[in-house]
């Protein structure tokens, strides 16, 4: 399975939790929710592939500005469970900055003056 097709799995298989504008955080512990779901609803997205796609799901300037502009996390049916704590917020701000491709004067903008 590529990228893409894992990205697409994601999106079909728990739509209210990623195919909302904006990315939401994800609940601690998503991973096994997503795997236990998968394997319930006879779904063939192994854990393996439900993990690539997760990293790289995270690993992006967006769902890193939703951790650093968000409080609330969701679970697999896009439902609030837990909160984004002030570590984890700053944590995503360092990603950000130190993340090449993304646009240093993006610090003026809305999203990340709400971060702070």
């Amino acid at each position: 399975m590529d990228k893409n097709q894992r990205a697409m799995m994601l999106r079909e298989s728990w739509p209210l939790l990623f195919t909302q504008e904006p990315l939401k955080p994800m609940k601690t512990g998503i991973m096994q929710d997503l795997i236990t779901d998968a394997e319930k609803r006879k779904i063939d997205f192994p854990g393996l592939e439900i993990g690539k796609a997760l990293k790289r799901y995270t690993r992006t300037i967006p769902y890193q500005l939703a951790l650093a502009s968000d409080s609330q996390r969701y679970d697999i049916h896009g439902q609030p469970d837990g909160v984004v704590t002030e570590e984890q917020r700053q944590m995503a701000l360092t990603w950000l900055k130190n993340n090449p491709n993304y646009p240093q004067d993006a610090e003026k903008s809305d999203v990340a003056k709400k971060a702070r």
